[in-house]
C-alpha cells in the first residue's frame, strides 16, 4: 500500500510539472507575439550621404556635443505614400536663443516649390514638421529634395546650419493593402511600413505612439532599434519635441 501511495505521489507530481511547465510555455509564447522588432532597411537608391548631418563646426553656431541631423536613412532618401509626409530632424542648439528654422521644398529639376520660417520651441529634441496643405501635394513617382536651416545668424544667413534629405512618393499597392489589413495592432502596422522601406509612415508613426505613451518601455525599445538599424542610436534618448507648426 506504501508502495503503492509512493507511485501516485510521484505521478501526481510529475503531472503537475508538467501542467506548470504547459503554462509557462503558452505565457511565454503568449508575451513573444506581442513583441515587434522594428528593424528598417534603406531602400537601394545610391552610396551613403553625408548630407543628414549639419556643420556647425563649420558655421558660428553655439557649440553642441551632437550635429543637427536629419532622421533619415545612410542613403539620405526615403519612400512614403503620403502627399504631406512629416519629415523629423534633431536639433541640439536650445530654444531659448529664440532663433527661426526654414524648411525648404525642391523639385526634380531643383526649383524650390515650398519654404516656410517657423519659431523654434522645445529643443533640443527631436523635432516634427508636416508638410501643410497650403504647399504642393507630392506627386507619386517624382523625387524631391528637403532642407532645414537653423539660424545661427538671424543677419548673416550663410552662417545657417543645415541638413537636406530626399522624399519619393509611392503608390500604395494591393499586396501592401493586404498587410496592413492584416495588421492587428499598430506596432504591426509600423512593422509593414518598415518592411515595405516606407520610412516616413515608419518613422512617424512610432513617434506618435511614443509621444501618446512616453513611459511604454517597449514603444522605446522599438525606437531604439529603428534608429540604430540606420546608424542614429545615439539619438535614441533624445526627447521628441512638440515643434514644428508653420
Amino acid at each position: 500500500m506504501k508502495q503503492l501511495t509512493l507511485v501516485l505521489s510521484i505521478l501526481l507530481a510529475g503531472i503537475l510539472i508538467t501542467l506548470n511547465s504547459t503554462k509557462s510555455g503558452v505565457a511565454q509564447h503568449g508575451s513573444q507575439s506581442l513583441e515587434v522588432a522594428v528593424e528598417f532597411q534603406d531602400p537601394d537608391r545610391g552610396e551613403p550621404n553625408e548630407d543628414r548631418e549639419g556643420s556647425s563646426g563649420r558655421t558660428n553656431c553655439p557649440a553642441v556635443s551632437q550635429p543637427l541631423t536629419a532622421l533619415i536613412p545612410k542613403q539620405n532618401i526615403g519612400l512614403t505614400l503620403s502627399g504631406y509626409p512629416t519629415f523629423m530632424i534633431y536639433v541640439p542648439y536650445s530654444s531659448t536663443l529664440s532663433r527661426n528654422v526654414e524648411f525648404v521644398l525642391l523639385d526634380e529639376e531643383e526649383n524650390e516649390i515650398f519654404k516656410q520660417r517657423m519659431p523654434l520651441t522645445g529643443t533640443p529634441g527631436i523635432v516634427k514638421f508636416k508638410l501643410p496643405q497650403s504647399a504642393p501635394m507630392l506627386e507619386v513617382g517624382k523625387q524631391y529634395r528637403w532642407q532645414f536651416f537653423y539660424q545661427c545668424n538671424p543677419r548673416l544667413r550663410a552662417e545657417d546650419d543645415k541638413v537636406e534629405g530626399a522624399i519619393a512618393r509611392i503608390n500604395l499597392n494591393e499586396t501592401l493593402t493586404r498587410q496592413l489589413e492584416k495588421a492587428n495592432t499598430p506596432l504591426e502596422q509600423i512593422q509593414v511600413y518598415a518592411q515595405n522601406k516606407l520610412w516616413y509612415e515608419t518613422v512617424t508613426l512610432l513617434a506618435v505612439l511614443r509621444q501618446e505613451k512616453p513611459q511604454d518601455q517597449q514603444l522605446l525599445q522599438e525606437w531604439k532599434e529603428l534608429l540604430n538599424s540606420i546608424g542614429l542610436e545615439s539619438l535614441a534618448d533624445e526627447p521628441l519635441s512638440p515643434c514644428c507648426k508653420p
